[in-house]
């Protein structure tokens, strides 16, 4: 029988749906149906979509459950633990690769796409690498590269697949990638 929150942490969660609802109500809103718009300045557009990627990713770590403040490797094995089946990450040396299922193959696996908020376009996919990079930095205290290798929504492939560089080199796939 699962345990009873305590207040505290029915408040949080009470907060984190707050912070969910408030943050599906800005994508929804003008600015973010704008910057997808040919004619609207990529600068600006990867701008909106980092600030977008980290805020996802600050509603995550406490939904997840997940603590920060532990080793690369500890994170790694926290991360898949929280969400078993969705996740497979393996570190090889100082290049993490990780791959995220969605529930139907195929199909982006954004939240907020899923639940019908956001229309799917490849741009979302940098709000992906930007989720993962301020993920991994918080971890690390140091920055990151990640790099987007396959995709839903920018190659069809039945999953997301990133390589998030511990320490970042040139990359050399031509993959895209987020500094």
């Amino acid at each position: 029988m699962p345990e009873k929150l305590s207040e505290e942490e029915e408040a949080a969660l009470r907060d984190l749906s707050i912070l969910t609802q408030e943050f599906a109500r800005i994508l929804n809103g003008e600015v973010f149906k704008r910057i997808f718009q040919p004619d609207f300045d990529g600068t600006a557009r990867e701008m909106c979509l980092r600030c977008t990627g980290e805020m996802c990713n600050s509603l995550f770590i406490p939904f997840g459950g997940l603590n920060t403040d532990v080793d690369i490797d500890t994170f790694i094995v926290d991360l898949m633990n929280a969400f078993p089946d969705k996740r497979k990450l393996e570190r090889k040396g100082d290049i993490i690769h990780y791959d995220f299922y969605p529930d139907v193959k195929g199909e982006c696996a954004c939240p907020m796409i899923v639940e019908g908020q956001l229309e799917p376009t490849p741009l979302w996919c940098i709000c992906g690498n930007y989720f993962n990079k301020a993920m991994f930095e918080k971890v690390l205290r140091h920055p990151v590269q990640v790099e987007l290798l396959d995709s839903p929504l920018t190659t069809g492939s039945d999953a997301c697949r990133r390589l998030i560089h511990l320490k970042p080199p040139a990359i050399t796939t031509g993959g895209a990638r987020t500094t």
